[in-house]
């Protein structure tokens, strides 16, 4: 049998994406047994928010982002150490818990979107400096001209590079999606470098996390686009989010740090 030196040495772990999403699944009845109070009361929480005026919706949206942390870090300590260890490991009863790991996740948190803002600003600087180079005919563009836009290779140059501009983010956000678990399971914050976990697996990871996030994408739009849901498509996505993708994408990344985090130990 290979032992765990050996394979360091050699190939990359595998992550099979049936396999993480099944036992993904499978974790949900533990998920719910351990933070659904957490999660039911966040979702309240939103609702007042989103009801509340004036001095009260600020009260109701602090208390509904407090919530929200200590869920994000109940389903994160259920989904990587299972149930009975997350307990052992400061889960509180019903997921209520503000112990040093939640700090940690706010500041991995807010650190990975300050990253992203910064790489979001330089992309789209290059873009549109890319774009105003080319000199393409704007008016034509909006007419949906094509013929008289400009020269063909341009337009499938600068094509190529409105592709990558969307896909580098979303890359990005996948070789940094295993910081929770690292924080929890190293004891310390862990964002930036939460990359190198992904070695490997890029496509299974972006595979489940899209195909977990796309049935709540699909009703934002379709709530958003009605006349009558338009105004409560915000909370009606974060309340799908809280109560179903957030529980969801916790057991499929606990899953997938067994996998691959802890290859990388």
């Amino acid at each position: 049998m290979k032992t765990r030196l050996d394979s360091r040495r050699g190939d990359a772990p595998r992550l099979s994406l049936r396999k993480t999403l099944l036992e993904a699944v499978q974790s949900q009845a533990g998920m719910w047994k351990g933070s659904g109070p957490v999660l039911l009361v966040t979702v309240l929480l939103l609702v007042l928010w989103n009801v509340s005026v004036g001095s009260l919706a600020l009260l109701m949206g602090f208390l509904a982002a407090v919530a929200g942390l200590a869920s994000f870090g109940a389903v994160t300590r259920i989904g990587v150490f299972g149930l009975e260890r997350a307990r052992r490991e400061g889960l509180g009863t019903g997921g209520f818990q503000l112990r040093p790991l939640e700090l940690r996740l706010l500041g991995a948190v807010l650190l990975i979107c300050l990253f992203m803002s910064m790489i979001l600003s330089l992309l789209g600087i290059t873009a549109l400096a890319l774009f105003g180079a080319a000199g393409l005919d704007a008016n034509a563009i909006g007419d949906r001209n094509w013929a008289a836009v400009g020269p063909l290779w341009k337009l499938i140059m600068l094509g190529g590079v409105g592709l990558i501009v969307l896909i580098s983010p979303l890359v990005l956000m996948v070789r940094l999606s295993l910081f929770a678990q690292a924080t929890a399971v190293r004891g310390r914050m862990i964002a930036l470098g939460a990359t190198a976990l992904t070695n490997g697996a890029i496509l299974p990871m972006l595979a489940g996390l899209v195909g977990l996030a796309l049935p709540a994408m699909v009703g934002f739009t379709w709530v958003g686009s009605s006349k009558a849901g338009g105004d409560f498509a915000g909370l009606g996505l974060a309340i799908v989010f809280t109560v179903f993708q957030m529980p969801m994408m916790a057991g499929f990344l606990g899953e997938a740090w067994k996998r691959l985090g802890e290859y990388e130990g």
